[in-house]
């Protein structure tokens, strides 16, 4: 198994025991959403009703931003033992409204404003993109050939290129990658310049602390 699968296996086992690198009140809340059950039956709520509802049976801090509301979706839904996370992709998403949680707060707002909120942050990767390799020996050679008695094998010549993008992608923002516009992923000269948001740079600065951890 190669540097590069070795490091991916690693990073799934890793990142599915740990925690987001954020204050424990987010953590604590992104816990709740993902994980508590509860029994709904909407008929025709709107946005901020929904809200109501959730804030009330989880017991979890809701804002609801004016741009949601504005969409005035009729949200109809009935189920039992869903997921917070469940319901509020499930009602919101066909209405391009999202969520985000931020200092212990559940927001729900217009995907637009969730797209807008880019941020550039600038990350070194150089110490992961060039591991310490095991070099064989030089083929030395005592014929006459006219060149250098030091030969270097087909080993030295052939460096696999370690797939870092490919790995952030696949651990970190979902199809944020894709459907966000804005958000993009680039190495030069050993450092990764990301566009995204908030939420999902703190989770690349965690793939990154995981593969530095295991490399």
């Amino acid at each position: 198994m190669n540097h590069a699968m070795v490091l991916a296996a690693t990073l799934v086992l890793g990142l599915s025991a740990a925690a987001r690198p954020q204050d424990d009140a987010s953590r604590n809340l992104e816990a709740r959403i993902r994980t508590l059950r509860i029994d709904v039956e909407f008929k025709d709520l709107s946005v901020t009703q929904v809200a109501d509802f959730i804030r009330e049976v989880a017991d979890i801090n809701i804002v609801v931003d004016p741009g949601a509301e504005a969409a005035k979706p009729a949200l109809t839904m009935k189920a039992k033992g869903v997921t917070i996370r469940a319901i509020l992709n499930l009602l919101f998403k066909p209405h391009k409204i999202g969520y985000a949680v931020e200092e212990g707060v559940l927001r729900i707002l217009p995907e637009s404003k969730l797209k807008a909120k880019v941020e550039l942050a600038i990350i070194d990767v150089r110490d992961l993109l060039h591991p310490i390799r095991d070099f064989p020996g030089v083929e030395i050679t005592l014929a006459d050939t006219g060149g250098s008695a030091f030969a270097p094998t087909d080993a030295d010549k052939s460096s696999v290129e370690f797939p870092i993008i490919d790995l952030i992608k696949a651990h970190t923002g979902g199809k944020t990658w894709e459907e966000n516009e804005r958000a993009s992923i680039n190495l030069q000269n050993g450092l990764l310049f990301v566009r995204q948001t908030a939420e999902v740079i703190a989770q690349v600065r965690k793939v990154v602390g995981y593969l530095r951890q295991y490399k």
